[in-house]
């Protein structure tokens, strides 16, 4: 072996260590584009959360999903499927496919393959953060998916692209989305009172295709924050209102690229 071989071995060996094991999956897809295999994985979803009581088209991207045959969900808190008192999610798999290009992206970063998967969700199914398991041909992949009460989750609707057309977004409600085509800005209107911390999250269903960008105004149009990536590239920003009166949330992708793939969920809270 070359001495230049073994430094480079060396070097990506040190670094495959020192990542976390999520991205460590991702720096394997990068540089291993003439594997014969992958290990199956899941970088997107949508939506972004479900609802209860609802019947919903639900999407997963990701690696080696090709002719997966089942999708189990797991309820909040529970280690493996629980076997008595479960309330099901029934699943029905339309189809599984390559996934389209993303744009501006490597499909062999974010996903090159995608299931479409018909679910029914019962009317008190318990809310939280489940997990669940997409069986393939080629092995298991986890992922997790919020779900909510139905009446906890107000649905973007355009056109929402301004002030004047923002949509309302009232405390203890989510506001689930999608940024549908390039320069798309979605606008939320969120009613606050003077001296209040407020917290603004946006999580999306896949943030290595869905870069969320954040910026926040008072009723008068003075800005009050921005964000772009927190802890991961879902934006949080946190301030203090100056007044009584609305507070315009407006989400955006920060490359102005949007489509398929680029859902959201919104949370606005106050911080004691």
């Amino acid at each position: 072996m070359k001495r230049g071989s073994l430094v480079v071995i060396t070097c990506c060996a040190i670094l495959s260590c020192m990542m976390p094991a999520g991205p460590s999956l991702l720096l394997r897809h990068a540089f291993s584009q003439d594997a014969k295999s992958e290990t199956p994985g899941i970088t997107a979803t949508e939506p972004v959360a479900l609802t209860s009581g609802s019947k919903v088209t639900f999407k997963v991207r990701g690696f080696e999903l090709k002719g997966a045959t089942e999708i189990r969900f797991v309820r909040p808190g529970e280690v493996s499927e629980s076997e008595s008192g479960a309330v099901p999610i029934n699943v029905e798999i339309k189809e599984t496919k390559d996934a389209g290009q993303a744009k501006g992206l490597d499909n062999k970063t974010v996903g090159n393959t995608q299931l479409v998967a018909d679910l029914t969700l019962p009317a008190d199914l318990p809310a939280g953060l489940w997990d669940y398991v997409v069986v393939t041909p080629a092995g298991e992949a986890k992922g997790k998916v919020r779900v909510l009460a139905a009446d906890s989750v107000i649905d973007e609707k355009e056109p929402n692209n301004g002030f004047r057309e923002a949509q309302e977004l009232l405390p203890g409600k989510f506001g689930r989305g999608s940024i549908q085509s390039d320069k798309d800005v979605d606008v939320f209107a969120f009613p606050a009172n003077a001296g209040q911390q407020l917290k603004i999250t946006v999580t999306s269903g896949g943030p290595l295709l869905m870069d969320a960008h954040l910026q926040c105004y008072d009723s008068r149009g003075q800005f009050l924050a921005a964000a772009d990536d927190d802890q991961s590239r879902d934006p949080v920003a946190t301030f203090k209102t100056q007044a009584d009166g609305i507070v315009y949330i407006c989400i955006s992708s920060a490359h102005d690229i949007g489509g398929e793939w680029h859902s959201y969920l919104l949370a606005a809270e106050e911080v004691k």
